[in-house]
């Protein structure tokens, strides 16, 4: 979160999974704007300030969308509310899908740049910026962002270099479990911002939550994956200090079921907290699915792969 990153140098690890969003564009004869998600939008593309969906009524703008086209949205999750960073992928894949429809390149970087600029400064979204990030990038990454007086803000990602091996090893030790409850993370966001700007003790947490991503980079950099469920473990007894919304009794009793009954040897909430999944690190799946009967699983692997076009009809040639 920039309230924290602009002020002190930050850390952060991030996984990207195989589940995807998707988003379909294609030009129209006309001059209108179809739109397809939860809800059904049409409106004239002279008015796109009337477009209702806030993270396309401003890419549009930037992008300077003269033209009518159509946007279909759908996902293999649902797209609010989990900590999944579904919201955040969908943004990178629209900005993506477009500049690919107009024939034009664009970077990742620029991507993760815009995504951040259009759902942060233009939406009002009191978020951080690794959802961005991880959604254009794509892979199992260290993150570093950061503001000084030489570099001026930065922004580094950089992978550990695992083979496909060891990421399915990886891969094999997480196991997601959906807790059924899904929120609105900007509350807690909101909250967890003005924590980290007037509230010393959470800023101090901040910084040992740093200190905790250091120290698992410095491990994965020797391949050494059994330092993962110790730094999980420590970041959830972290993360739950920064806002107190994050956790909730029900919440701590999944948690314990899966660590006590189910032989989980870490967890914690993805995203910000208050719902959405759990992520725990196990060695026996069928003991820890057993014990969490009740919540569903959500298998996956984790991905090498940022945002791409999975088609592109207008670069093909009959």
């Amino acid at each position: 979160m920039a309230s924290y990153y602009m002020k002190h140098p930050a850390t952060c690890i991030s996984a990207t999974i195989n589940k995807y969003v998707y988003v379909l564009v294609k030009k129209r004869f006309d001059d209108k704007i179809y739109l397809k998600y939860s809800e059904n939008e049409v409106v004239d593309v002279r008015h796109i300030d009337d477009i209702q969906h806030d993270f396309i009524r401003e890419t549009l703008k930037l992008m300077r969308v003269d033209y009518g086209v159509e946007i279909i949205n759908w996902a293999d999750i649902p797209t609010r509310g989990t900590g999944l960073g579904s919201s955040s992928s969908f943004l990178v894949a629209l900005l993506l899908a477009l500049y690919t429809l107009e024939g034009k390149y664009v970077s990742k970087e620029t991507l993760a740049h815009q995504a951040c600029y259009i759902e942060i400064e233009k939406c009002n979204k009191p978020i951080g910026i690794q959802d961005q990030y991880a959604a254009a990038f794509g892979g199992f990454n260290r993150m570093e962002f950061g503001s000084n007086i030489r570099q001026g803000a930065y922004k580094n990602v950089n992978g550990f270099g695992f083979g496909d091996q060891e990421m399915r090893e990886i891969s094999d030790h997480l196991h997601l479990f959906y807790t059924g409850i899904t929120r609105e993370s900007k509350d807690i966001l909101a909250t967890q911002t003005a924590n980290l700007i007037t509230n010393e003790e959470v800023i101090e947490n901040m910084h040992c939550n740093v200190e905790v991503a250091n120290e698992l980079i410095s491990s994965l950099n020797d391949k050494n994956i059994d330092a993962i469920p110790i730094a999980l473990r420590q970041n959830w007894e972290l993360k739950k200090k920064f806002a107190g919304s994050i956790s909730n009794p029900e919440l701590d009793r999944i948690y314990d079921v899966a660590m006590t009954i189910g032989g989980a040897e870490a967890g914690k909430l993805i995203g910000a907290g208050g719902g959405g999944f759990f992520l725990f690190w196990a060695e026996d799946k069928k003991k820890l699915k057993e014990a969490l009967a009740d919540y569903q699983e959500l298998p996956f692997i984790i991905d090498k792969y940022g945002a791409r076009i999975v088609i592109n009809l207008e670069g093909l040639s009959w």
